[in-house]
């Protein structure tokens, strides 16, 4: 009687007690917590069955190590308890059902898919109403892995499985079925409930063209009971999102907005402000307007991540602008940076137009007016005409007129040129960004 006494107390009631602080974690939905608690109730349970192998309470320990062992991910070890305890008489019909529950669990982690399934359809109307849910809630993610997301709302009925929902998001979003992803997020935002997930989500449904969509369930989460660095977040993907696309207006009411839910020293708030100051070069029409943008940025927003590049492309419009170069390729390539990199159209247009005016014998002239043509719809046109009258036999006037381009001498001898303005310039700016970046370094190291 003492030798069973002492087995119960030090193995068996331990582990008892680490699987019930594991099943309440489980019910609130702490599973990563909840793995850490049933690890432990395994590992008690199976000291008992090591230094005790005939005692009285094996098959209580049997069940205690299995299913401590299926939920802390362990399954080549739960299976094997599992089993024997199944295969024993003596316990309760509950245990046995929390048994096959976690028994499916390792089915479905072992993708035995079908067969965890089977097992747990015959599960989820049990008496326990805790059994019940796990087994659902297991039902519901192998539904999710066999690709039957409709199930999904059935197994979980009236369950507020909130975890799944997130499961059941990412898959919906996986699969690109962008209705169900934004019905499930506007359950969340009523609830205020983020995750990471979100700002993920609604990158991926803005650019999938669900715009609106993206919008309405930002409001959502703005009149929710989110915080406000989660809100920022938000608000700052999107903001970017719309920078990129060139929608400014609508990229600085969300950047304005982060700067304002974000802490005053977070990096959100420095991103948002970088990116805040920087829009100003899409209407900066000279270099000298658009260094007069850059004297805006203080020390910490001009070491933002986001900043730093665009200092980077600049510096490359500037090499490109001062070198000494009578074919005006080194200007022209400007140009495109301006254009492509940095969006700044009105300098792009600018840039396009110094060739066509100062490097007036380069075979570079018609493809820059025809670049500036498709950046000032106002003066399209006009730049079109000029490429068709006065330079009739080059490439740009043969594409306008539905010709062969490739046909003309310039076709091939303009990219050439290019190329190697480009190829010279890269390199002196390789080796200037390099420096830049060494004091970086340098401070990065000193601060560790």
């Amino acid at each position: 009687m003492l030798g069973s006494g002492c087995v119960y107390y030090n193995g068996i009631y331990n582990a008892k007690e680490a699987a019930r602080n594991g099943d309440a974690l489980l019910r609130r939905e702490a599973e990563s917590e909840a793995n850490t608690q049933f690890q432990l109730s395994a590992a008690r349970a199976e000291s008992v069955l090591v230094r005790h192998p005939t005692s009285p309470w094996r098959t209580r320990a049997l069940y205690l190590a299995g299913r401590g062992a299926a939920y802390s991910g362990q399954c080549e070890r739960a299976i094997a308890a599992l089993s024997e305890f199944l295969a024993l008489a003596g316990s309760t019909a509950d245990d046995r059902d929390r048994a096959r529950v976690a028994l499916a669990s390792c089915e479905f982690r072992t993708t035995k898919i079908p067969a965890a399934r089977t097992r747990l359809d015959s599960l989820v109307d049990v008496p326990d109403r805790e059994t019940a849910r796990q087994a659902r809630v297991w039902a519901a993610r192998a539904a999710l892995a066999s690709g039957d997301r409709n199930a999904v709302p059935q197994y979980l009925g009236d369950l507020d499985a909130r975890t799944l929902q997130w499961e059941l998001m990412s898959s919906s979003l996986a699969a690109n079925e962008y209705a169900r992803v934004e019905s499930l997020l506007v359950v969340q935002a009523g609830r205020g409930d983020y995750r990471d997930d979100v700002t993920r989500a609604l990158r991926e449904l803005w650019v999938a063209g669900r715009i609106a969509q993206v919008e309405d369930i930002l409001r959502r989460y703005d009149g929710s009971r989110a915080r406000d660095e989660q809100r920022a977040a938000m608000h700052y993907g999107i903001g970017e999102l719309n920078t990129r696309a060139g929608r400014d207006s609508v990229a600085r009411r969300h950047l304005l907005q982060a700067t304002v839910l974000a802490g005053r020293d977070s990096v959100v708030r420095r991103e948002s402000n970088a990116r805040l100051i920087l829009l100003g070069l899409g209407v900066a029409r000279t270099t000298r307007e658009a260094d007069s943008i850059f004297a805006r940025l203080d020390s910490a927003t001009r070491a933002t991540f986001y900043a730093r590049r665009v200092q980077e492309h600049y510096l490359l419009v500037n090499l490109l602008e001062q070198r000494s170069d009578p074919t005006g390729a080194s200007l022209y390539l400007a140009a495109e940076v301006a254009r492509d990199s940095l969006r700044a159209r009105r300098l792009a247009e600018t840039l396009f137009l110094r060739v066509a005016r100062e490097v007036i014998a380069s075979p570079l002239v018609p493809n820059a007016y025809y670049a500036a043509s498709l950046l000032s719809p106002d003066s399209a046109q006009y730049w079109v005409e000029r490429v068709r009258t006065e330079f009739p036999n080059s490439s740009v006037a043969a594409f306008l007129r539905g010709d062969d381009p490739a046909s003309r001498p310039d076709f091939v001898s303009s990219p050439e040129l290019l190329r190697f303005s480009w190829t010279e310039a890269a390199r002196v700016w390789a080796d200037s960004v390099r420096k830049l970046r060494a004091p970086q370094r340098a401070n990065t190291n000193v601060r560790k």
